[in-house]
């Protein structure tokens, strides 16, 4: 091997290696994605409040259960079904709630896509979101009862919920 042929090499070696260490340093250097909920970024673009619950499914450390609270953000002068639903969207965007219809004392909620809810939440997260959600519909003055249609998984059951469905569970 001639020295010609070997300088060749090693020059394109140290090419090589100089490349692939800028390559990393910018990689290094580069701003961390944004993580988190996609509607808080959506909200802080437009300049518009993220939506809020009216009430909020905590956990009581004394009792070992969920409790409901009442969300001091909530700002009842946007108590309505649209609003409600979006704060729902917001706060659980993997899952997508339609109200079918309201009838009597009854809002038909109807999620086509459960997946999220009744296999990825765990038992806990499905219990919080339902909650949450019936809270929210039962905070406006018709509604008593809210009726969950989806296909039932491991951790969430559709069915009729009012806010006694979660006191008689906590007993």
């Amino acid at each position: 091997m001639n020295t010609s042929h070997f300088r060749t090499i090693v020059r394109s070696l140290l090419i090589l290696t100089i490349a692939i260490s800028c390559r990393n340093e910018t990689e290094k250097n580069k701003e961390p994605e944004i993580q988190g909920d996609a509607a808080e970024h959506i909200a802080e673009d437009s300049g518009a409040p993220l939506p809020t619950l009216p009430y909020l499914a905590v956990f009581d450390e004394q009792t070992e259960q969920l409790k409901a609270e009442k969300n001091a953000d909530f700002d009842s002068s946007a108590l309505n079904v649209d609003a409600l639903t979006q704060a729902l969207v917001a706060n659980y965007p993997e899952i997508k709630p339609e109200i079918n219809r309201i009838s009597n004392d009854t809002l038909y909620l109807h999620i086509a896509d459960a997946r999220y809810l009744t296999q990825q939440m765990g038992s806990s997260g499905a219990q919080m979101y339902i909650m949450e959600a019936t809270y929210a519909y039962t905070e406006l003055p018709s509604i008593r009862v809210v009726d969950f249609t989806f296909e039932e998984g491991d951790h969430a059951l559709p069915g009729s919920y009012t806010r006694d469905s979660f006191n008689q569970r906590l007993q």
